[in-house]
């Protein structure tokens, strides 16, 4: 859920028939979105204010973002029961102050619905054009079947997107944002309408849209009239297939979905294999100092040149994700580096090209940046680390996951430039020992999370060190590091008393001591693994069951190939009652049973689980149990 907070006000004047003029004052509340039964909402607030002749009243707009479930509807609330109706012509009545009364009885008043039809209709378009891909609205049913934009982009949008047109941005002088009086008016009558409809309708669900009957087609003069900031408002909300769907209905909501303010974050993943340079050197023209933030994950078409066209105009860019994308080189990071000057996020995750000159001109020009990954980035190495822990010495989270080079030069140089380090991602980092992560561990004392798994050559003294000065630690990750034993993990659950979630997969030398250090002294611990740590028994988890995690907190245990755990630990499990998913694989000592009797306690869990014999065998005698042979059971 989100909410953003916007106030506009427009005033114009208009000239009624009696050569007098009225002033309308247009104002712009709040919009935010909201999800209630797996559908969304978006609510645009538009308050008209007239003159003693006119009304006052509040439309509201609820257009659903793309990829959603979502409802429509207009309200209005009257502020002024005086209302001024100059353009009934069926009415013999002279008094342009009608009533709620006398608007009800007078129900041919055709012009007064066109309007409320214009209304409407303009929030159907909108919300037609977002799913559908079409601005003409239908007559809706009574209990309309929202419908959910396909994950495929439309045919015609990555045409949208690589339009060589130049970009057009919405005036706030354009003379569409007035007002008319025949506009208050509707707001009047659609009041009106609801509430008659309201009275019949208190069994319906109270977020299923109100329907009204649309006009079968609108044009762009009919839409101008509504307020082109409510417009904005709600295309600032829409993804990218939206935007390119409105912006094919017609010329002036091209002008309003091609503006630039709609553009300020972009995620083209599910782009990745249509877009190329010429899309991406659009976009950046389109944007220009709008576009903040931009996703290009897995877009391999994208090179330097694109990138640099990026750079060029789009100064005001701070989170950039150029991951996988297999054809950038350091001139892309050069460009970045001197144009992007506020860049505070960078990702560059399996950028096979990326070198050391990479860091060393991000460091140079990007001295604002808080974090960057270069997992997998195989020709970083510890010049390139040092370079970049100099320059940027606000960096809060660094990743350099299977970067083997990287070795402790590299984890020393950024405990002593950025003591601000709070994520830290070393995983495959083998050549990495105890000395740099003491050193870690004393500079950086805000660390939160940090990953080490597959540092074969870590000890205990580690674990000491980030007891001892990292105690806002609430993620650890040593998966692989078999020297570990019980009496570092007995130094955390000591003095780490937030740990939240831990990975201990393949620290083949603890045991049950360990499980009961952790059940004493980590009371917020929610998902724990313990896969292939052979020494755990029914016991150790005993001790992790009454500890004060387990009954409220534990959500997920993982015990994957235990092979000494039994049915007695699922009956152990029963006493936590926020577990979610548990793991078992390869424990053949568990039966069909034993699960079932879990799974009648705990209804909500979700247990994984195969085991060996995968074929049993062809004839069971006994008591013996039947293993349970199901990848999953729900």
């Amino acid at each position: 859920m989100f909410a953003r907070n916007a106030s506009s006000a427009a005033t114009t004047s208009s000239s009624n028939s009696s050569g007098g003029s009225s002033t309308n004052t247009v104002s712009r509340g709040s919009g935010g979105e909201d999800v209630v039964n797996g559908s969304s909402s978006l609510s645009v607030a538009a308050a008209a204010t007239a003159s003693s002749s006119s009304t006052a009243g509040s439309i509201e707009l609820l257009c659903p973002p793309s990829g959603s479930s979502s409802n429509i509807s207009v309200s209005v609330e009257s502020n002024n029961n005086n209302h001024n109706n100059n353009n009934n012509s069926n009415s013999n009545n002279n008094n342009h102050n009608l009533s709620l009364q006398q608007l009800n009885s007078n129900s041919n008043n055709n012009q007064n619905n066109n309007h409320t039809n214009l209304i409407t209709g303009i929030c159907h378009s909108i919300w037609r054009t977002a799913t559908f891909g079409s601005a003409t609205p239908i007559l809706a049913p009574p209990h309309p079947t929202p419908a959910t934009t396909s994950a495929s982009p439309p045919a015609a949008t990555m045409a949208t997107l690589a339009s060589s047109s130049s970009a057009s941005t919405a005036s706030s002088s354009d003379s569409s944002s007035s007002i008319t009086p025949e506009l208050n008016a509707t707001a009047t009558i659609v009041d009106h309408h609801q509430d008659h409809h309201q009275q019949n309708q208190d069994h319906q669900d109270l977020n299923e849209p109100q329907t009204f009957l649309g006009q079968t087609e609108l044009d762009d003069e009919l839409i101008k009239q509504l307020p082109k900031e409510v417009l904005l408002r709600v295309f600032s909300y829409l993804d990218v297939v939206s935007l390119c769907r409105c912006a094919q209905v017609c010329k002036y909501w091209n002008v309003l979905a091609l503006d630039g303010s709609s553009w300020q974050k972009i995620n083209l993943f599910d782009f990745q294999r249509d877009i190329e340079g010429p899309v991406i050197e659009n976009i950046s023209q389109r944007c220009g100092g709008f576009l903040k933030s931009l996703s290009l994950r897995g877009c391999q078409s994208v090179g330097d040149q694109s990138i640099r066209t990026l750079a060029n105009h789009c100064h005001n860019i701070e989170h950039l994700d150029l991951s996988e994308c297999k054809k950038i080189t350091d001139i892309s990071t050069q460009s970045i580096s001197r144009y992007c000057t506020k860049l505070t996020a960078i990702n560059l995750e399996s950028c096979s090209n990326i070198t050391d000159n990479s860091l060393k001109y991000i460091s140079d020009g990007c001295s604002n940046l808080l974090e960057i990954n270069v997992s997998w980035c195989h020709l970083i190495s510890e010049n390139g680390v040092e370079a970049l822990a100099r320059g940027c010495i606000k960096l809060r989270k660094f990743s350099s996951k299977g970067c083997k080079q990287i070795n402790d030069n590299a984890i020393t140089c950024l405990a002593k430039y950025c003591p601000d380090l709070m994520v830290l991602n070393l995983h495959s980092c083998e050549t990495i020992t105890d000395s740099s992560i003491r050193q870690l561990a004393s500079n950086c004392p805000k660390l939160q999370k940090i990953c080490v798994s597959k540092c074969v050559d870590l000890t205990d003294l580690s674990l000491m060190a980030l007891s001892q000065h990292n105690q806002l630690l609430n993620t650890l990750e040593v998966s692989g590091c078999r020297n570990f034993t019980d009496i570092g993990f007995q130094a955390l659950g000591r003095n780490c008393k937030y740990l939240e979630r831990m990975d201990l997969e393949e620290c083949s030398q603890i045991t049950d001591l360990t499980l009961a250090h952790l059940a004493t002294g980590c009371p917020s611990l929610e998902k724990l693994t313990l896969s292939h740590c052979e020494l755990i028994t029914d016991d150790g988890i005993r001790h992790l069951t009454t500890g004060s995690c387990a009954a409220e907190i534990l959500s997920v245990l993982e015990l994957d190939n235990c092979p000494l755990i039994t049915d007695r630990t699922l009956e152990h499990l029963v006493s936590c009652h926020n577990l979610q998913r548990i793991e078992l694989f390869d424990c053949q000592l568990i039966s069909r049973a034993a699960i079932r009797k879990l799974k009648n306690h705990l209804p909500n869990i979700k247990v994984h689980a195969y085991f060996a014999p995968v074929t049993p065998p062809a004839v069971t005698t006994g008591n013996r149990p039947r293993y349970c042979r199901c990848c999953e059971i729900l």
